[in-house]
């Protein structure tokens, strides 16, 4: 059964729509890793009370109903802000009312309490959208009508679900965990990283609203308490009191960011947004005058190699970068980067840096953009699911051209078009012939098989060979195991009318991944541009980051005079 993760996010995550990002990639970070995202979200900061002010001058004391239908907008306001915010960045995900998935509730609209939700609706969504979001903190009445669940009924929503799921729960906040004291007032404060019931009735408040508190304890359902996208947390449950680790003070990982374009522009804007996780030491740009605006430019790609430096971002495309990596690698650091090419260029001299236990090369990015591909066909070769084939649809860009193309627009026409919308390259050459695609193709056959299939060895006919009819092409890649070995093909294609690939548009990118079993698995996601191949990006450095934090944990441990650092449980 597929995981299920239920995250909550309140106005100390989510102030204003600037924070978005933040829990944009803390839903990428469950999804990726194969589970199915449930999102309860609060109003942003302050919207509640001024709603609840404005009630109070509009609706008379017997008119709770329209009351209670009126301060459900914040709520509602959040939750279409971050569909919209998730779909930008090239994931499949859906806003669901609380009438959507019949969350019941019993009281008096102004005060009520959870008691049902439909689980087969919930299901009936998941099988189109992996992501659902929910505006926490209400649901409806016998009669249909909007019921709140009153102050404090957002992580009550939040934990109702994931007990009437058996989901894992996590309160996302502004703080690691719980602490015997503010940490924003003592220095003196120290972390849980376990809690009991006991003691969490008597620490949490207010961080762990009350109410939700109680309905786990009631249910004895564990949940966690963290920041998005940091592994440190609290969990809370039927378990005894544990403290964190006391070690060194934290440090941010230093980062060399190459390139500065599509892609690396939007790493660059949501970096800025990870203080505390990550610092821009250096951006190394062709053209220092032309990024004026931003003040780590460089033109010198020397600076990767200092010390000090903990990472490196490879956004510049192409393979003229492997110099710089290639030293990076070699002196211990990590390299992130969304260039297919690169690494299927190398990949006999890169692969070492792939299966390190300590691994330091990732790049998820590379194929599929926001679409966990990669991702999804590791986990599922570690899970001993024998896989029998792998196709799909892995370039936005001949998605954009063929769509335009089979409307009536010429071929400049069209790769004007996919340009304008920020997935064509300057040079389109090695979408059209199918190269780009040839070069993800190898990387997920060495993904799901283990096996390096090198891009030269795929046959391979691009798009502009197609003759007659341009209508229902799709640019095809399909990697199937043999008893005589891997047979892999990247060709225009016209997929069964009422095939989940054939829904393909545009930039989308569509993958089945097909079982020994029989099953098969569908995955859907935006496959070009800055904003969901940048999330992807995010994505694998978050995963360093908690890689190194599990590293400082144990010399933590290991240390004879431990000082201050947070470990997760």
């Amino acid at each position: 059964m597929t995981q299920i993760d239920v995250l909550k996010f309140g106005s100390s995550v989510l102030r204003s729509p600037e924070d978005l990002p933040v829990a944009v990639d803390e839903i990428y970070r469950r999804w990726r890793s194969g589970s199915r995202v449930l999102a309860v979200v609060s109003a942003l900061e302050g919207v509640t009370d001024q709603l609840i002010k404005d009630a109070e001058s509009l609706f008379a004391a017997s008119e709770s109903g329209a009351t209670a239908a009126y301060i459900a907008q914040g709520e509602q306001r959040t939750a279409a802000l971050l569909s919209a915010s998730l779909m930008r960045c090239g994931m499949s995900a859906r806003m669901v009312e609380p009438r959507d998935i019949g969350l019941i509730a019993e009281g008096t609209p102004l005060e009520s309490t959870p008691v049902s939700v439909d689980v087969t609706a919930l299901e009936r969504f998941w099988n189109r959208y992996p992501i659902l979001i929910l505006p926490g903190f209400y649901g409806v009445d016998s009669d249909g009508s909007t019921a709140l669940f009153g102050r404090g009924g957002s992580d009550l929503s939040a934990l109702f679900l994931a007990s009437e799921l058996g989901a894992s729960c996590r309160l996302l906040k502004d703080v690691s965990g719980v602490y015997d004291a503010d940490p924003a007032s003592s220095k003196l404060a120290h972390r849980f990283t376990a809690l009991s019931w006991k003691t969490a009735v008597k620490v949490s408040g207010p961080l762990i609203q009350a109410k939700g508190l109680r309905h786990a304890q009631f249910r004895a359902v564990p949940f966690c308490v963290g920041r998005p996208n940091e592994e440190a947390c609290t969990l809370v449950g039927n378990i005894q009191d544990e403290w964190a680790a006391l070690g060194f003070a934290h440090r941010p990982l230093r980062a060399v960011l190459l390139g500065c374009g599509v892609v690396g522009r939007g790493v660059y804007e949501i970096l800025k947004r990870y203080p505390r996780t990550f610092e821009i030491a250096h951006v190394v740009v062709r053209d220092v005058d032309e990024h004026f605006d931003i003040p780590e430019r460089t033109s010198d790609i020397r600076v990767a190699a200092i010390n000090s430096i903990d990472v490196i971002v490879e956004c510049f495309g192409g393979t003229a970068a492997y110099p710089a990596i290639e030293t990076a690698l070699a002196a211990g650091k990590f390299v992130v980067t969304a260039n297919k090419a690169l690494v299927a260029a190398h990949w006999a001299e890169l692969s070492p840096y792939v299966h390190a236990i300590d691994r330091q090369l990732w790049y998820s990015a590379a194929v599929g953009g926001a679409l966990p591909a990669l991702e999804t066909l590791r986990a599922l070769k570690v899970s001993k699911k024998s896989i029998v084939e792998v196709r799909g649809i892995i370039n936005g860009t001949c998605g954009v051209v063929l769509d335009a193309r089979a409307e009536g627009k010429t071929r400049r026409e069209a790769i004007a078009l996919a340009k304008e919308q920020g997935f064509s390259e300057a040079d389109p050459t090695r979408d059209l012939s199918g190269q780009d695609s040839a070069d993800k193709l190898a990387l997920m056959i060495e993904a799901a098989f283990g096996q390096w299939l090198p891009p030269e060895s795929i046959a391979v006919r691009g798009i502009d060979g197609i003759t007659g009819e341009l209508k229902g092409y799709k640019l095809m890649a399909r990697a199937r195991k043999t008893e005589e070995g891997i047979v892999a093909s990247v060709a225009p294609e016209v997929p069964p009318p009422t095939g989940f690939l054939r829904e393909t548009k545009g930039a989308e990118n569509r993958i089945e991944i097909e079982l020994k079993s029989g099953e098969v698995i569908r995955l859907n996601g935006q496959g070009a541009g800055r904003w969901p191949t940048a999330v992807s990006v995010l994505g694998d450095l978050h995963e360093v980051a908690r890689l190194v934090e599990s590293r400082r944990c144990v010399e933590a441990h290991n240390s004879p005079e431990p000082a201050a650092l947070s470990c997760a449980p």
